[in-house]
């Protein structure tokens, strides 16, 4: 998958999840705590990311990263796309 392709399919999770119908507004400077996304939506997130995206993020690199806006997390997906 392009990484822009999984830039878009993580803002379409966000939204998702948030309950927006608009991933266009899931700015990558948002930071994730400013637009609803909590540790327990986090992690339905990264499940729905590696199900939709066809990776693995491990536990261990999911906790030691540091996910304060949304583009930190289309960065670890798709470093993870890139060892898929």
């Amino acid at each position: 998958m392009p990484p822009e392709k999984v830039e878009s399919q993580v803002r379409e999770i966000i939204a998702s999840v948030l309950g927006s119908s608009a991933p266009s507004e899931i700015r990558l400077d948002a930071e994730l705590h400013e637009i609803g996304v909590e540790s327990l939506s986090i992690l339905a997130i990264v499940v729905r990311v590696e199900e939709e995206c066809g990776i693995k993020i491990g536990d261990s690199e999911l906790f030691e990263a540091s996910l304060k806006r949304v583009g930190d997390l289309v960065e670890l997906a798709q470093s993870n796309m890139a060892h898929s």
